[in-house]
């Protein structure tokens, strides 16, 4: 059996192009397994990235990894694991996952950890089935949901797979912050103030939200919506609050880091995406007690809980979510209830140091039931 009081060395691939949810939950990951005193590395593709590390003080090296076939990439990737003979390889992204296994079969065979954070079936080809039914040891989920998805595939062992909720930084945030940024788009004290926060793409649903601020407007004239983070939508969306006749209404704030502070300055957080596994955001708003307006997608019940934690509305449904954020404006003592219950629940449930705790613990039970399983 592996001696679970030594330190393990790990890599981790983080080659996205941009800062989302999957970015953040790596970050966190190596974060976490840095403080426990273990030895970790992420490799990284964009700048953007970069920069995410470097901030926060995760060790990092550069591999061009892009496209499903790569060979400059995958050889940049041999030469590192090769130079640090990790106990452990996760991988994050699609591109990484049979590029990163083939990798590891050549080099010294680390544990294989794939990262899969959305509800999306397997596709069934032959890349999918190397990475998922040959390579990986472990695929972790963030979801019971995206689980079920994933057990879809007759050929995935089940056994592999298992389910590791998100974590968030669950510290108080100061009284006030975040209004002087609100103040900053123009937004008068005392405004009704209700945020979206993601990349602007089509699976977060802005447009359903912005759709929605149009039934809101019309009963609450005065409110307004922030939209924070930048992506491939940005421009229809802009267009689209100009045909609602809501650009007085919806601010873009671009791509902020100060997300958690900015949630705790409004009146709504709203979750309108059409497909998710556990929205990163989601937690960051229940951690600071933001009043949350939900859709019903993978992970959101198993966060929020209708009704007590927060309002948990039908996906794609502009008159639902309208009606959901009219509630919380209207009803301020509901909504203080509600933004209380879901800061303890994230607390309770949903803090980063829970999170590298489970996570070291399943990284220490693949490596002591591969072995187990080797032959003497």
């Amino acid at each position: 059996m592996s001696d679970e009081s030594r330190k393990l060395s790990v890599l981790i691939g983080i080659t996205s192009r941009s800062w989302g949810g999957n970015e953040k939950w790596a970050t966190e990951a190596a974060r976490g397994l840095l403080c426990r005193g273990h030895r970790v590395v992420a490799f990284w593709t964009h700048a953007t990235i970069r920069a995410e590390l470097e901030s926060r003080g995760i060790p990092a090296r550069r591999v061009r990894l892009w496209g499903d076939v790569n060979p400059f990439g995958f050889s940049a990737l041999v030469r590192l694991l090769r130079g640090i003979r990790p106990d452990v390889l996760i991988l994050t992204k699609q591109r990484e996952y049979w590029m990163g296994g083939l990798a590891s079969r050549i080099t010294g065979r680390p544990l294989v950890v794939l990262r899969h954070g959305l509800r999306r079936p397997l596709r069934e080809d032959f890349k999918r089935r190397l990475a998922f039914g040959r390579f990986a040891d472990l695929v972790i989920v963030n979801s019971g949901d995206v689980r079920d998805t994933l057990l879809g595939s007759e050929w995935l062992d089940p056994s592999k797979v298992r389910v590791l909720l998100n974590g968030v930084e669950t510290s108080k945030v100061a009284d006030g912050a975040g209004l002087d940024f609100i103040e900053s788009l123009g937004i008068a004290p005392g405004t009704p103030v209700v945020a979206g926060v993601g990349r602007l793409t089509s699976q977060k649903g802005f447009d359903v939200l912005i759709r929605a601020m149009a039934l809101v407007r019309e009963e609450m004239s005065g409110t307004r919506l922030v939209l924070v983070g930048e992506g491939s939508q940005r421009r229809s969306l802009e267009e689209l609050a100009r045909s609602e006749g809501l650009t007085d209404t919806v601010v873009f704030a671009g791509y902020r880091t100060d997300v958690r502070e900015i949630l705790s300055a409004v009146d709504v957080y709203a979750l309108s995406s059409t497909n998710e596994g556990m929205a990163n955001t989601l937690l960051e708003a229940m951690s600071v007690g933001a009043p949350i307006v939900a859709a019903d997608v993978s992970g959101s019940r198993e966060a929020v809980r209708d009704g007590v934690d927060g309002l948990v509305i039908p996906p794609s449904d502009p008159t639902a979510l309208a009606g959901g954020i009219l509630t919380l404006l209207r009803d301020r003592e509901l909504s203080a209830r509600l933004g209380a219950s879901a800061r303890q629940r994230a607390v309770e449930c949903f803090g980063r140091d829970r999170m590298a705790s489970e996570l070291e613990q399943l990284l220490w039970s693949g490596l002591n039931a591969r072995e187990e399983s080797e032959p003497a």
